[in-house]
Formats: structure tokens, C-alpha cells, sequence
């Protein structure tokens, strides 16, 4: 006779595999959506990089052609995209990056630049802003201190950037 028994999983040890596989679930889901959100910081820094060394570059052939240092705002459209080989775009569901216009700011003596908000909505929805402001040369201004009547200058501020000007 044959027995019955012997084929099988009886319900205890299916219990404890399925309970041990949760366990491990609740572990390793956390983990992973940690590991998202930091790759989605390091991709936006990375971007955020190359704009600035093609703002720089821009900023040193305008140098040699016309004696001045100048950087992109208004008057190029897209402002500090407008030096990308590749503009961004977003997609159908708001994802990506954008860049938008927020007039001409001052220091309350005058007008001094211009100020864009270059923004990148993540895959989780959640939405983070850095603010670009230029000053273009002979606008007799000062940016942080400094006095930038002959050359222009920028200024970028926002998450993992702490304001400095370049």
C-alpha cells in the first residue's frame, strides 16, 4: 500500500515558507524603493552638471567672440536649456523636465536679471524646482556681493546646490 503522506508539503510547512517569504518581502521593498529615489537624485544632479558646463562653455565662447561674458536667459527662449544639445521634454503624463519664465528680478534698486525655475517631475509624482537667475554684463548690478558690471554672471539654487554663483 502506498502512502499518502509522503508526497507533498503538508499546510505547516507552507504556512512557514510563505510567511518567511513575506518577511523577506518586507525587508527588501523598502530597500529597493530607497535605492529609486536615490538613482532618481543622482540622475537629476548628473543633468543639472551638464547644463551648468554647457552654460560655462557657452559663456566662454561668448568670451572669445565678443570680449563679454554672457549666459543664456529670455533672449535665447528656452533659457538654460537653450545650450543643451538636446532640449528636455516631458512626457505624456507630466514626467521629465521643463523650464519656466518668471520675469525680470531685482535687488529693489533696479533690474538686475532674469529668473527661470528649471523643474523635474520624478516617476512618483513628486516635483522639485531650482531657481536660475543670470545677470548679463553692463547692467551695472551686484549679485551676492560681488560686482559683475562688466561680465555676467548666474546663480543656481535648489536641491544639491547651495546658492553659489558662478
Amino acid at each position: 500500500m502506498k502512502n499518502l503522506h509522503s508526497k507533498g508539503f503538508t499546510l505547516v510547512e507552507l504556512i512557514i515558507v510563505m510567511v518567511l517569504l513575506g518577511i523577506l518581502a518586507a525587508v527588501a521593498v523598502p530597500r529597493m524603493s530607497q535605492s529609486i529615489v536615490a538613482a532618481e537624485e543622482a540622475a537629476e544632479q548628473k543633468f543639472l552638471a551638464s547644463m551648468i558646463s554647457a552654460i560655462e562653455i557657452y559663456a566662454a565662447d561668448e568670451f572669445v567672440r565678443n570680449s563679454v561674458k554672457r549666459y543664456p536667459d529670455f533672449d535665447f527662449g528656452q533659457g538654460p536649456f537653450a545650450v543643451l544639445d538636446k532640449i528636455p521634454t516631458r512626457s505624456s503624463n507630466g514626467e521629465g523636465w521643463w523650464v519656466e519664465y518668471h520675469g525680470n528680478w531685482d535687488d529693489g534698486n533696479g533690474r538686475l536679471g532674469q529668473h527661470f525655475r528649471i523643474k523635474h517631475r520624478r516617476n512618483d509624482g513628486n516635483e522639485y524646482e531650482w531657481n536660475y537667475r543670470t545677470v548679463n554684463p553692463y547692467m551695472n548690478c551686484c549679485l551676492e556681493g560681488r560686482n559683475y558690471q562688466e561680465q555676467g554672471s548666474y546663480l543656481i539654487d535648489g536641491p544639491g546646490f547651495d546658492g553659489q554663483t558662478y
